[in-house]
Parts: C-alpha cells; sequence; structure tokens
C-alpha cells in the first residue's frame, strides 16, 4: 500500500465498520475466522484502522487499504461466531491472511 486515501479515512472516521477475517494456512484453507464490527477511531500508517470494538470495547487494528472498505448495504448482518447482530453497518470488508512468506499474505476479497 501506498499511503492512505486521507478524503476516504475523514469519510470513514466515527462510522461503523463490519470485518471478517480469515486466516489460512501455507495450503490456503481456511484454519480460523474471525468478526469484528465498531466504529472507527483512527486510520494512519502505523496502526492502520482502528474501531472500537462494539463486542468488547476494546481497541482492534483492521487493515489499512481503504479501497477494501465498501459501503454497506442497509439491513441486518449476523456475526455467527458470537451470534450477535448488527444493524445498517456503514461500511464492509472482508480479509484473508496467510502465513508469511506466502505472496499472499494480506489480501481483501
Amino acid at each position: 500500500m501506498t499511503g492512505i486515501d486521507q478524503e476516504k479515512a475523514a469519510e470513514m472516521l466515527g462510522k461503523v465498520v463490519l470485518a471478517g477475517v480469515s486466516f489460512c494456512n501455507a495450503a490456503g484453507e481456511v484454519i480460523e475466522n474471525r468478526q469484528y464490527f465498531g466504529t472507527v477511531l483512527r486510520i494512519n500508517e502505523q496502526e492502520g484502522l482502528v474501531i472500537v470494538s462494539g463486542i468488547d470495547g476494546k481497541e482492534v487494528k483492521l487493515p489499512p487499504d481503504l479501497e477494501q472498505y465498501i459501503p454497506a448495504s442497509p439491513g441486518t448482518y449476523t456475526l455467527k461466531a458470537i451470534e450477535r447482530v448488527v444493524v445498517n453497518p456503514d461500511y464492509v470488508s472482508t480479509w484473508s491472511v496467510h502465513p508469511s512468506g506466502d505472496d499472499r499474505e494480506e489480501k481483501g476479497t
């Protein structure tokens, strides 16, 4: 990534993000899924996109590639892993994380 889109970053501050992250093994098989949601606190090169978790109030750092955060369609989203419902988030994003050495280390989809 080469810099953060400051205009989009400003638009995203204070908005609710829902993100799904799949952790994969070296063969590319998903070994764990995590879901996060919360309000965007800050976005910078050092920390990425930082939200305050809507689950436990802690800060969560997500990847800073803002092109991968797309406007969410209105509706109800269910976080199956924790049986939590999020209504009308502002942005959604999904990510796949691969082990170091894999040329696909972190990709948004």
